[in-house]
């Protein structure tokens, strides 16, 4: 055990650990009748507002708004919590062994099976290795998560007097972060999720829980949460395989991004504009925001003194980042890539509305071989989507893009290996 003293941490002075569904009922309270304490007021300026301009009336209506929508959600809270009572956690192993197993039973004492038989509810349970951390500063800091690691399935749901009795066990790989004691502005967590959609009232817990490196086990949970996230993903890849190789590309990892056509003797593939919907958004939210802000300070670094000159320095990073987002903000939504492979070799042309940026070619006998390469993720999480791109490598290593934008390196994978096998070349692993 890395740490003697780890028990002294409140909650963690047993195998029963309690949900912190309490806690975040009472802040999310406090924070909504905070809110709209300072929030109501403003609806008494709505008649000025109304002789004013349109952004003033959508200021006076917004925050009450969020207010609204924060007593819905602690009322919503308030009502799960009492239908529910306490739900705890019984840890086995105790604590999780990192590098050996995490598992344990939650016992619903108010939710039975004919509850969740009649309502077809759909259960499960997430653990996470969580990254969090405070950024920005003075009275614009928040907490952000990074989620390290995490996996997801569904428990083994048995009979407990009236309630019911959920059992579940994860492997742990040996290589994540250790949750910190000490808790300051940035350190490490587990957090053990459960869930359950059910008809009335949802059920939802979170915990905190002790996890050190270690080779325990669990003695008397059998169900395993992480062979059945294997043997999905398996599965999945199998079915992605057999429908590729049968010619098949219908699939969702393929078709988001790709139109492909195959006329046998030449195959046509198009990465059409407005293909990362999601990226673009978030390209031109931040060219925006740092424009903007960018702007401002710029103004104030023209209008001179030793004060301008203080922040126009203070403005080249944000300029930098702007212009960054700026680039990205015009090229993600507008570039389109079309690829034509036939018996001569590869054609690939990039281009911008429509304006031809650039062409490369690639006879068949030059090809050497096809790989994946991965380019990036959106999500986080057991929500997590990573992205890859499929390159065609020359006998003298350069390199060109005949796909991208493809989600999941397993249907990346069996994509590059279909094309390798149409072309007549090798199709290598990604080797990180």
């Amino acid at each position: 055990m890395t740490h003697s003293n780890w028990q002294s941490r409140k909650g963690w002075e047993s195998p029963r650990i309690r949900s912190d569904r309490k806690r975040t009922l009472l802040l999310t309270w406090v924070m909504a009748l905070m809110w709209n304490a300072i929030s109501t007021p403003l609806l008494w300026t709505l008649p000025k507002a109304l002789d004013e301009n349109l952004w003033l009336i959508l200021m006076v209506v917004a925050f009450p708004a969020v207010g609204l929508g924060l007593l819905w959600k602690a009322v919503s809270m308030t009502r799960e919590y009492r239908h529910y009572g306490t739900v705890e956690l019984v840890m086995d192993p105790y604590p999780a062994a990192i590098g050996g197993q995490m598992g344990g039973t939650i016992l619903v004492p108010r939710l039975g099976v004919q509850e969740l038989a009649a309502s077809g509810a759909e259960v499960s349970v997430t653990l996470e290795c969580i990254y969090t951390y405070v950024s920005g500063s003075g009275k614009n800091r928040t907490r952000k998560e990074r989620i390290l690691w995490a996996e997801r399935g569904t428990p083994k749901i048995e009979t407990a007097g009236q309630g019911v009795r959920l059992a579940f066990r994860f492997d742990l790989p040996g290589d994540l972060p250790e949750a910190d004691i000490e808790r300051s502005s940035r350190y490490h967590f587990w957090r053990l999720s459960v869930k359950a959609d059910i008809e009335g009232v949802d059920l939802e817990r979170q915990y905190d829980i002790p996890a050190f490196q270690g080779d325990a086990r669990s003695h008397n949970v059998e169900h395993d949460i992480s062979t059945q996230v294997r043997d999905q993903r398996n599965k999945e890849s199998q079915a992605a395989k057999e429908a590729i190789q049968s010619g098949q590309l219908d699939l969702p990892g393929l078709s988001r991004a790709m139109h492909y056509q195959d006329y046998g003797h030449q195959i046509k593939m198009r990465f059409p504009m407005f293909r990362n919907k999601m990226l673009s958004v978030f390209a031109w939210i931040f060219a925006g925001g740092f424009g903007f802000a960018s702007t401002m300070m710029l103004t104030i670094a023209f209008s001179g003194g030793a004060f301008g000159v203080f922040v126009g320095l203070f403005s080249v990073p944000f300029v930098l980042v702007a212009i960054a987002a700026g680039a990205a903000a015009l090229y993600l939504p507008f570039n389109r890539l079309i690829v034509r492979i036939d018996r001569q070799g590869i054609r690939t042309l990039r281009s911008w509305l429509y304006l031809p940026v650039l062409s490369r070619k690639l006879a068949m006998d030059q090809i050497g071989h096809l790989t994946i390469k991965r380019t990036g993720s959106t999500g986080q999480g057991v929500d997590k989507v990573e992205h890859f791109k499929i390159i065609a490598v020359d006998n003298e290593q350069k390199k060109v893009t005949i796909a991208e934008d493809l989600d999941g390196k397993d249907v990346a994978q069996h994509f590059c290996d279909y094309l390798a096998e149409r072309i007549g070349v090798s199709a290598r692993k990604m080797t990180s």
